[in-house]
């Protein structure tokens, strides 16, 4: 039989065989009654990065990404520690420890400082860029204490051209859905799909994404080397539409990524106590 590839970088069509493109979400209404995440608070924050290695544009994002770190922080008090020089790996895995602890629902820039670092006086200078931002964040809410998932990956750093492959376990009978947060600060539904509408798990029991017969090919962003990105797993106690309705509340068109605080928008509007959530963080290398 002939392996189907799940495109992975929604923007890199040499992965392109089948389009999965995905609009969300459709909310099943047995679930009006139970526990929603709070409402969201509005909360300055700044990040700041330094360009070493990186292009500005990264540096940019790192910098981006640390005011989201610092602004979840600030409403929930969990704490990550980094600094101007934590890598572009490390600081991902920060973010998305601090998003399992708060949704960034809205956000703007209020201002951009470009400035200098200097670890030492023996060392040349470097470029930072510091973000002022403005984040609207809210609580993930009450949570069911008995409902988990254990998610892994097949390895944490990937070649251009291999096979992702996501290993699941959940606590009780649900429903996968897995979104990827790649290097462009882009959120893109993986599945389901047109091809796999409902995914199934059973309690206790190793599932592994994707199922035979299709393969999940990595790729770097054009004109990038190496990026850090994430794999975001949502299991839900029933199944959702997240193919054929269109974004709550957005307006959406089939085959638009989503922005981080978009994704969140509508993530929120699922009952904290029938979802569970995973992400795993990997690198990708260019050939």
């Amino acid at each position: 039989m002939e392996k189907k590839q799940i495109p992975k970088l929604l923007n890199s069509f040499a992965l392109i065989l089948f389009i999965f493109y995905s609009p969300l979400f459709s909310i099943s209404p047995f679930l009006l009654n139970l526990s929603f995440a709070s409402e969201c608070n509005w909360v300055e924050a700044t990040g700041e990065a330094v360009v070493e290695n990186i292009t500005p544009d990264e540096a940019r994002q790192l910098a981006i990404n640390r005011a989201r770190i610092s602004a979840i922080e600030s409403k929930t008090g969990v704490r990550v520690h980094g600094s101007t020089m934590v890598k572009d790996y490390q600081l991902l895995a920060d973010m998305v420890q601090t998003l399992s602890q708060g949704y960034i629902t809205d956000e703007k820039i209020i201002k951009w400082e470009q400035g200098l670092f200097q670890e030492s006086q023996d060392k040349a200078p470097l470029t930072t860029y510091k973000v002022q931002l403005s984040a609207c964040v809210a609580g993930v809410g009450e949570k069911d204490p008995y409902f988990k998932i254990d998610a892994k990956l097949n390895k944490p750093v990937f070649i251009e051209g291999d096979e992702a492959v996501i290993t699941v376990r959940s606590s009780r009978d649900s429903y996968l859905n897995i979104f990827n947060l790649t290097a462009d600060d882009r959120i893109n539904l993986i599945a389901p799909s047109a091809t796999l509408p409902i995914i199934p798990v059973k309690a206790n029991k190793e599932f592994k994404f994707p199922p035979e017969g299709f393969g999940l090919l990595m790729s770097v962003i054009k004109d990038k080397k190496r990026s850090s990105e994430c794999f975001i797993i949502l299991a839900t106690k029933e199944p959702y539409d997240f193919i054929s309705s269109p974004l709550v509340g957005e307006g959406r068109v089939r085959g638009k990524s989503m922005t981080v605080p978009e994704f969140y928008r509508n993530i929120i509007k699922i009952p904290s106590n029938a979802k569970a959530e995973e992400m795993l963080v990997y690198e990708v290398v260019a050939k």
